[in-house]
């Protein structure tokens, strides 16, 4: 894998025209926008093993014409970590990445000659006397060289490779244009992700140990839901005494179970209210697949002075 391939893992991109992919053990979650701005975005999760993954992608795409399309790789959360570094005043953007994945020897369980990094922005706000610190992502060079190969194999044309935290950010900015701070849940089968951002700018992204079964399991449902409301409110604790921010009011959550009345479950546990989404107010006709969020989410435009 060349320096110059990952010249910018999360690099923006005025083309509205693409797709967004996230490969998943159980499928491929997908968005497109047309070239067409004023086009309708859509979405899809292509149930398939992995073996199957590419012959399935490669017949969606030549059903639905994408052929030669950019196309964005978002990466879920289990596939890369992420750390905050202090940020060497000597070197200049664009020597960062190289420069920092050698300080993370002792903090990955593999080499760092077998990781492929970037960085982006830690909020100079929430550092607390720690310095001018950067978040370094790192992941597996072989695990984004079998995307790459998937993208190039089915007629994409790779744009971008995102990261599942980036990608929510963008649709929590969303939520409110005042820019005041924003939680947003994103809650899958085997575990959740939390986001907290204020405008474009992540503050916090938290890993959250809870497995949809056991919330859907009336014998595990009450533990589940103390345990998974007392790990967002350590989130938000963390957000307000480690990083010095005023704790949004409410936390907004997707989860697949829309019928399950988790939200108010949840509220009995916590201090700030819990929010569903309301999809029409995001221009959608139907609820999103709760399995398509990341993908749609990386297509979403951010404003160009707010972007790493």
């Amino acid at each position: 894998m060349t320096a110059s391939f990952v010249k910018r893992l999360f690099r923006r991109s005025a083309s509205n025209g693409r797709v967004c992919l996230e490969a998943r053990p159980d499928g491929i979650a997908w968005s497109v926008r047309p070239e067409d701005s004023s086009a309708d975005t859509a979405s899809g999760f292509l149930e398939c093993t992995s073996d199957a993954r590419e012959e399935s992608l490669a017949a969606l795409v030549a059903e639905r014409g994408w052929s030669g399309m950019k196309a964005t790789l978002v990466l879920p959360l289990d596939q890369y970590s992420v750390f905050q570094l202090e940020r060497p005043r000597e070197l200049a953007d664009d020597e960062l990445a190289d420069a920092l994945r050698w300080k993370l020897k002792d903090l990955l369980d593999y080499s760092p000659a077998e990781a492929i990094c970037d960085v982006f922005p830690f909020p100079s706000d929430a550092s607390r006397g720690q310095g001018n610190l950067v978040n370094v992502v790192a992941t597996r060079k072989t695990w984004v060289a079998g995307l790459v190969a998937l993208v190039n194999e089915v007629g994409l044309e790779l744009e971008k490779i995102d990261v599942a935290e980036l990608a929510l950010r963008n649709f929590a900015s969303s939520l409110d244009p005042r820019k005041r701070a924003v939680a947003l849940v994103h809650l899958r089968d085997r575990y959740g992700q939390m986001v907290i951002c204020k405008g474009a700018t992540l503050y916090l992204s938290r890993r959250l140990d809870v497995v949809a079964d056991d919330l859907r399991d009336a014998s595990k449902q009450d533990n589940a839901v103390q345990s998974l409301a007392l790990e967002m409110q350590r989130s938000l604790d963390y957000f307000e005494s480690q990083l010095g921010q005023v704790p949004p009011a409410a936390i907004h959550l997707v989860a697949r179970d829309a019928m399950l009345p988790l939200a108010s479950m949840l509220s009995a546990h916590m201090a700030p209210s819990l929010e569903t989404i309301d999809w029409s107010d995001h221009g959608l006709s139907a609820p999103l697949d709760s399995r398509c969020l990341a993908a749609w989410s990386a297509i979403l435009p951010v404003s160009e002075g707010d972007v790493s």
